[in-house]
């Protein structure tokens, strides 16, 4: 084999190598962020276990306190990556549940976790709803959480009706919440 024809294969194969990365990039960049997916908890359609504490912000909350209107319940750390990826849309979900006379009350329980990186973790990521801190892992346990994140839809009566594993949306969250609220009123025209 001649020194140009190596060179020619070389560059070749260089080509070919260097149009597979091109698709691979273009595939990863534009598919779909990953979503939670539903599993089957023994608590669905069980009253929620009674969660309450303080807050990593001062005031307490209670699922209790919460009854007559939809609760999202999320169990997060500071360490997982899908955690880090959902907490801008757990935050924009809170914003538009916030403007809506029904909305779902959202609250985020840190997973094993410590106190000064889930602080860091909350104001970096502008958490702008109540976390509750379980430092000995027992609403972990009592919500059968083995790893976060892992969320909970709880009904207005105190019902848990959706387990989700994995990174939620802001999209899921609204879709999960909106049996239980008013419907905007439409316009005639």
């Amino acid at each position: 084999m001649t020194k140009a024809r190596r060179i020619g294969l070389r560059l070749a194969l260089l080509g070919l190598v260097g149009a597979v990365l091109v698709v691979l990039i273009v595939f990863l960049a534009t598919r779909p962020s990953s979503q939670s997916t539903s599993f089957q908890s023994p608590l669905l359609g069980r009253n929620a276990p009674p969660t309450a504490g303080v807050t990593l912000q001062g005031p307490t909350f209670s699922i209790a306190s919460a009854k007559g209107r939809p609760v999202v319940l999320n169990f997060f750390a500071s360490w997982c990556p899908p955690c880090q990826e959902e907490a801008p849309q757990l935050s924009a979900f809170t914003y538009d549940q916030s403007k809506l006379s029904d909305g779902a009350q959202m609250v985020g329980i840190v997973f094993n976790d410590s106190t000064s990186a889930m602080e860091a973790f909350l104001k970096a990521q502008g958490v702008n709803y109540p976390v509750l801190t379980d430092p000995r892992g027992l609403l972990g346990n009592e919500w059968g959480v083995s790893s976060p994140p892992t969320t909970f839809i709880i009904s207005p009566s105190g019902r848990v009706v959706k387990a989700l594993v994995g990174p939620t949306t802001a999209s899921q969250l609204d879709k999960a919440v909106a049996q239980f609220q008013t419907p905007p009123a439409s316009s005639g025209n």
